[in-house]
């Protein structure tokens, strides 16, 4: 009788222990998960403001260079050029490569459909260079049939061969496109060349 009370203080005793061991665990991990939540959030601010740094000081916003059409109800803009001579790349985000971009958006207007590619525009710059295509990992993806009521924006980036971005005076796009699906080939071709001044 002696040995059954014995062994069932002993079990209580380790059946006590274990339960506050398990609540000194959870409570510890809940600290440590408060810190690492706050340690998350922390580093994530202080990554943002790097990156919000890192970029304001890598373009040059050249916010004059705009323009519009409206080509029978497809209303096209650009809203903006930028350019860089220390652009990271795609293979390296330390790269300081020289780069142009510009900020594009279409709407179709109308009911029917349309096919442009201004994502793959050919750039022709001041300074001498000529980018027959746009980087197509860094560019949004915005060409194509735009079907009715579509909004397509976004960047398209080119990555310069000579350098000296910031040189630049002015820049020229060249695209084209047509009314109608992406497979209606007998529609007439609309050509773009838009020279923009980056001042």
């Amino acid at each position: 009788m002696k040995k059954l009370l014995v062994l069932i203080a002993v079990l209580s005793a380790l059946v006590l222990s274990a339960c506050s061991e398990d609540v000194a665990k959870q409570e510890l991990e809940k600290n440590d998960d408060n810190k690492a939540e706050a340690k998350v959030s922390d580093d994530k601010k202080s990554e943002g403001s790097k990156d919000e740094e890192k970029s304001e000081e890598i373009w040059t916003y050249y916010d004059n260079a705009t323009w519009s059409d409206d080509y029978n109800g497809l209303k096209m803009e650009i809203q903006k050029a930028v350019v860089t001579d220390k652009a990271p790349t795609p293979e390296d985000e330390n790269a300081k490569a020289s780069a142009v971009g510009v900020k594009f958006k279409m709407e179709n207007t109308t009911d029917g459909k349309f096919t442009f590619y201004p994502d793959q525009a050919k750039l022709v710059t001041s300074t001498g260079e000529q980018i027959d295509m746009p980087d197509m990992w860094v560019s949004d993806s915005i060409g194509g049939e735009i079907d009715k009521g579509v909004i397509k924006e976004g960047n398209i980036i080119w990555y310069l061969e000579r350098g000296h971005a910031e040189q630049i005076e002015w820049i020229k796009l060249e695209f084209s496109g047509h009314q109608g699906p992406e497979d209606d080939f007998e529609s007439e071709l609309k050509e773009y060349e838009i020279e923009l001044k980056l001042e």
